[in-house]
């Protein structure tokens, strides 16, 4: 009887223990290909990271000191641009996170500081980059859903440090 009992815990503390010891690893257990964290919002339990050329992001769970990870709720976006640098932009809805806008310029020469949003109702939203991405939710102004997302944005702006606009979207 004491050896079911032991073994019955021993089931249980190792089925609590599942997880990750970094979110790096959760992440990276998901894909074949070497992945990059880029950016984490650890309120809202997002991670942005690159795939190869693919920017994603996703919900990740922190529990009991573990990460874990999985594909169902991320996204990838992919942008070529003919000219200038490729600008991403992007909203979407997770589940128990709610509307987010994300995005990035694509670039290694430059070093984006923050990103500005003007929307085609005259507010702005600003947002301080992080490896020259974003992850914001979205403004109590916004009352659309992330399929029109784009529809109300009128452009967008990437800047460096000096104030200089280092990309615009239109």
């Amino acid at each position: 009887m004491k050896r079911l009992y032991l073994l019955l815990l021993l089931i249980v503390l190792v089925g609590c223990n599942k997880g990750y010891d970094s979110l790096n690893e959760a992440v990276q257990s998901q894909w074949k290909t070497p992945i990059e964290i880029i950016n984490q919002d650890k309120d809202k339990h997002l991670v942005y990271y690159l795939d190869q050329t693919q920017h994603i992001l996703g919900v990740y769970h922190y529990e009991n000191g573990k990460y874990s990870y999985d594909n169902e709720q991320s996204v990838g976006i992919e942008s070529e641009s003919g000219t200038g640098l490729p600008f991403l932009l992007s909203a979407n809805n997770f589940e128990g996170v709610g509307n987010i806008i994300h995005g990035a310029i694509k670039t290694e020469k430059h070093e984006i500081e923050r990103f500005v949003i003007e929307y085609k109702n005259g507010e702005t939203q600003e947002i301080k980059a992080k490896n020259n991405t974003f992850i914001t939710e979205f403004p109590l102004y916004l009352t659309v859903s992330p399929n029109d997302f784009l529809s109300k944005v009128e452009s967008a702006y990437g800047y460096d440090k000096n104030n200089e606009i280092i990309e615009s979207w239109n």
